[in-house]
């Protein structure tokens, strides 16, 4: 039987359009940033959220806060993030904080429960993944 140019167009085009969808699929379901402006359950969310987004984040180090109502960690000795228990106001976010944007190109971008202070050409990466809002729009 001889396969001629008609027999591989139709070969063809069911497999393409098989691999066009389990592309789409496979790009769905791969890490992804996830929904914006949720509540994380734990710092270790918070990060993986943060850093799927575009957060640079080479070194990840819990702190420890002194308080049961929040948790803390740094990225590289630049970046804070932070998530709050349930209950705490958002008013009281940067008061838990060891530390407020101090410098003119830092900011601090917040969620529900959660906030990430650092460099705000970083935080407005981030911000486009995984939503909130910089305290100073508030």
């Amino acid at each position: 039987m001889r396969t001629g140019p008609s027999t591989r167009r139709a070969v063809t085009g069911p497999a393409v359009a098989l691999l066009a969808v389990v592309g789409t699929v496979a790009a769905c379901s791969g890490p992804g940033p996830g929904e914006k402006d949720v509540e994380y359950d734990s710092l270790d969310a918070l990060h993986e959220a943060a850093t799927t987004a575009g957060l640079a984040c080479l070194s990840f180090v819990p702190e420890d806060s002194g308080t049961p109502d929040v948790e803390l960690g740094t990225c590289d000795d630049t970046t804070l993030l932070a998530v709050f228990a349930g209950g705490v106001e958002e008013a009281e976010f940067l008061r838990l904080l060891p530390v407020e944007p101090s410098e003119e190109e830092q900011a601090a971008l917040a969620g529900p429960n959660w906030v990430v202070v650092g460099d705000t050409g970083d935080l407005l990466e981030t911000k486009a993944g995984i939503g909130g809002d910089f305290l100073s729009d508030r």
